[in-house]
């Protein structure tokens, strides 16, 4: 099988992108009401949770608008753990030049939008047990100073409540369907329409765009680097970029290995 067709198995969500899932979403039904082989391809795509608790070490290097600075490194954690009502994803950031930490919860359930709670220590402090809850309207802010934004890291977007699929295409050597969803009463900071390219076979992320009310490109997501590890493919390098303020933001990742006992959630 060519390596460029099984990569994809990596990328059944952006905030477990290192860490594959392992699960196949079913096929797609022949309706062909774009409205509800919209929601079906949501649903494939919110199926594919963690069986296990994973972890994962990697760094957010962020390149500011040319002639802003040199590009920023900051140090993260990911991890992924299955809950009794779920699954949660969590990121922790730095510390930063300054010395400061920031972690992300973000807890998902089967049939309601993710929460997310963060929490904030300053150097050296610990951070708190407990994240403050945040709200929907603040979701499109940046994680620890990066290009990518809250509602990036919880795929918000496919809890929105238009769901089209519009049409399938080749994207990236893939062929894949490209979902439309849209939030026409969200807040009108951010972006408004994001169009995910997801491959047909595995359901991975290989393309995004996000955009505001008038269909302007704010901000483009994509995979960049994959390696073969043990048998599997992951992807070991992501980008997002702010096509606004021309900053950009790739997160390189280690190889992913088992979490730790403890878990880091509150």
């Amino acid at each position: 099988m060519n390596p460029t067709t099984r990569r994809s198995r990596a990328l059944p969500w952006l905030a477990a992108a290192a860490l594959i899932l392992g699960t196949r979403p079913a096929p797609a039904g022949p309706d062909s009401s774009a409205e509800t082989a919209g929601r079906a391809l949501v649903q494939r795509v919110l199926a594919m949770v963690p069986t296990e608790a994973r972890t994962n070490q990697g760094t957010f290097v962020t390149r500011p608008p040319r002639g802003a600075g040199l590009p920023i490194e900051l140090p993260v954690l990911i991890a992924l753990y299955p809950t009794a009502q779920g699954w949660s994803s969590l990121y922790e950031a730095g510390p930063s030049r300054e010395g400061r930490r920031l972690r992300l919860w973000i807890e998902r359930f089967p049939d309601s939008p993710p929460r997310y709670f963060l929490a904030e220590a300053g150097p050296g402090e610990s951070l708190p047990a407990a994240g403050q809850a945040v709200p929907v309207e603040a979701l499109m802010e940046p994680f620890a100073g990066t290009d990518f934004w809250l509602a990036d890291l919880g795929m918000h977007f496919l809890y929105w409540p238009q769901q089209r699929l519009i049409r399938s295409e080749m994207r990236r050597g893939q062929f894949c369907d490209v979902l439309e969803s849209e939030d026409p009463t969200g807040p009108a900071t951010g972006y408004q329409r994001v169009r995910a390219w997801f491959d047909r076979d595995t359901g991975g992320l290989v393309y995004a765009e996000a955009q505001d009310r008038q269909g302007r490109v704010v901000k483009e997501f994509l995979p960049r680097v994959f390696r073969k590890i043990e048998g599997r493919w992951e992807v070991i390098e992501l980008e997002m970029i702010h096509r606004r303020t021309g900053s950009r933001t790739r997160l390189i990742l280690q190889p992913s290995g088992q979490a730790p006992e403890k878990s880091t959630f509150p």
